[in-house]
């Protein structure tokens, strides 16, 4: 099968593991060509008191001029953190880089926990939602969906219809796909699953999102279902979430994934 060249739209942290240093790492395993367009690079992730930030928003049309000089046609796009509303609209312009059929997977990191993140504004959610509308997976948490869709945040487990409103306002806007992740009951997560107008469940451990989120990409690079490849980066992030106990890494160092690897990988499938 012809290798796959994915373009991963997103922030770089030296410390923590996120964003690009995830998602490299574990498409490359999956036998995909990773291409980093790094929106800023950080010195650790915001998690952390201490990080340093360098917003790359000023550099990234002729970083993506380069890509068009040559000529270079893109399989996949992900899409993550976004410092500003500009790149929302950068994020945009990166559709022209792709394949006909290219697959598009939007991960909006907006909030968490029924709040926007600090530097998430109405302006960014604005774009978000507009950015949303090309996506052909996009990937939301629960607070991130509300914040597209406007809504309140639930006081408790969502019900089905709420989330079926939600997931078919998004894609009456133009999203294919949506996968709302991170759904806490009784101590386990659900990601619900909204493909071609049907609904469905998959249900995990907590979720580390941008682990998730990688392997969900790679998948749907391979060919498999939407539904398997939800399956199957649940499965992943549980053993990474029992490799994480083990080594008893602090919450902010994120998962412990690296040896797990090989379990990704296209022999062992």
């Amino acid at each position: 099968m012809e290798q796959k060249q994915a373009a991963i739209f997103n922030d770089l942290s030296g410390f923590g593991r996120c964003s690009i240093s995830v998602i490299l790492p574990i498409l490359s395993a999956m036998g995909h060509q990773g291409v980093a367009i790094p929106t800023a690079v950080l010195s650790m992730h915001t998690e952390f008191p201490h990080y340093h930030m360098i917003d790359l928003s000023d550099q990234l049309p002729a970083y993506l001029e380069s890509y068009r000089k040559e000529g270079l046609r893109f399989d996949a796009l992900c899409t993550g953190f976004l410092s500003n509303p500009t790149q929302a609209q950068i994020a945009r312009s990166c559709l022209q880089l792709l394949k006909e059929d290219a697959l598009v997977l939007i991960d909006p990191v907006l909030g968490d926990g029924g709040r926007p993140y600090p530097t998430i504004t109405k302006e960014i959610i604005t774009q978000m939602r507009s950015l949303a509308s090309e996506a052909g997976v996009l990937l939301p948490n629960l607070t991130e969906l509300c914040l597209l869709c406007g809504r309140p945040y639930p006081d408790a487990f969502p019900s089905r219809d709420f989330l079926l409103s939600c997931c078919e306002e998004l894609c009456a806007a133009g999203t294919r796909n949506v996968v709302v992740s991170g759904l806490e009951l009784d101590g386990r997560c659900c990601s619900f699953i909204y493909a071609e107008g049907k609904a469905d469940e998959v249900w995990n451990e907590k979720v580390g999102e941008d682990v998730f989120a990688a392997v969900i990409a790679g998948s749907l690079l391979r060919h498999e279902t939407l539904h398997q490849s939800v399956e199957r980066a649940a499965r992943f992030v549980e053993a990474a979430m029992r490799k994480t106990l083990q080594e008893q890494a602090p919450h902010a160092w994120g998962l412990c994934f690296e040896g797990l690897l090989s379990e990704l990988m296209p022999t062992a499938r």
